[in-house]
């Protein structure tokens, strides 16, 4: 079955993030959708990399990484925070985390994953300029992201209702069937 592939899909997998020089664009959680392999075949200068907790769900995106023959990406299993720690300070060129798990009961809130140490690592990870892109389904968390993010020194460069289709995610797209309001950012770097 892998003969048809450029490469096999577990070459695809990391142990951990190693900057190589390339820009670098870390996606996490990026489930069943494949808006990091839209991204990486625009842009063949720059490596990307997808963080995924779920086994079956990277294993996927692996396949679909593989039958596309991009060697631009790759893809790490496991959870987000060890890696930010360990990422060099001004290594990243972008984060996308898009519709992280709310939380919504008051007593959960701990348990999201953009809090103050989390911005805090995300913020030191992104190089001069680097911006990072969020979006939710849940005004309670939007308030916790804006003010997290604030503190941790990013600047918001915009906020919007409409998700633009290059971000546009299964998520998305169902919160829209539905009519559910989601809240789109962008912040900066500077």
């Amino acid at each position: 079955m892998t003969e048809q592939f450029h490469f096999e899909p577990r070459e695809v997998v990391v142990d951990r993030i190693e900057p190589d020089g390339r820009p670098l664009h870390i996606e996490v959680g990026f489930g069943k959708d494949v808006r990091i392999l839209r991204e990486a075949r625009h842009d063949p200068d720059g490596l990307y990399i997808g963080i995924e907790i779920s086994r079956k769900k990277a294993q996927s995106f692996c396949r679909k990484v593989a039958r596309a023959g991009l060697r631009n990406v790759r893809c790490y299993l496991g959870d987000v925070r060890p890696v930010l720690e360990e990422l060099p300070g001004g290594s990243v060129s972008s984060f996308t985390i898009l519709f992280p798990d709310p939380w919504p009961k008051r007593r959960q809130s701990k348990h999201r994953w953009i809090q103050g140490p989390t911005a805090a690592l995300l913020a030191s990870a992104l190089r001069e300029g680097g911006g990072l892109i969020v979006a939710t389904d849940h005004q309670g968390y939007v308030e916790q992201i804006r003010e997290v993010l604030c503190e941790a020194g990013l600047m918001l460069e915009c906020e919007s209702h409409e998700i633009p289709d290059e971000d546009r995610t299964l998520f998305a797209q169902r919160f829209e069937r539905v009519g559910e309001t989601v809240t789109y950012q962008r912040w900066r770097k500077s």
